[in-house]
């Protein structure tokens, strides 16, 4: 069990990479449609406050995750539930919008998923 938890943390953060990267490749896209005048400029930059507010959500939840001892939890459950309840306090507290939060919860349940062999 123990394994599980670490395996999860650790996917989990890679997921986060591949989940940054592909705002990152979202914001470059839509600087691409603003120059090509598919966009208008208000347009675009409410597209980067919300892909930047995602990435910020990212990074407090990565806080959240490396401050999470996998060893102090009883199953995958448990820590799940952890982590999502202080990542919704740091939600609220930090204004993100819930897109991040979405997104990180999908990755979550796609992780446990996998490290249950689901």
């Amino acid at each position: 069990m123990k394994n599980q938890l670490r395996n999860f943390i650790e996917i989990l953060k890679l997921e986060l990479d591949d989940l940054q990267d592909d705002i990152h490749t979202l914001k470059k896209i839509c600087e691409h449609k603003l120059k090509d005048g598919l966009i208008t400029n208000y347009v675009h930059r409410e597209n980067v406050a919300l892909y930047e507010n995602e990435l910020h959500a990212i990074n407090s939840f990565r806080n959240i995750l490396n401050e999470t001892n996998p060893e102090s939890f009883e199953s995958l459950d448990k820590l799940m539930h952890h982590l999502d309840e202080n990542f919704k306090s740091t939600m609220k507290s930090c204004g993100y919008a819930k897109a991040g939060f979405i997104c990180i919860e999908r990755k979550m349940l796609k992780v446990a998923k996998y490290v249950r062999g689901e």
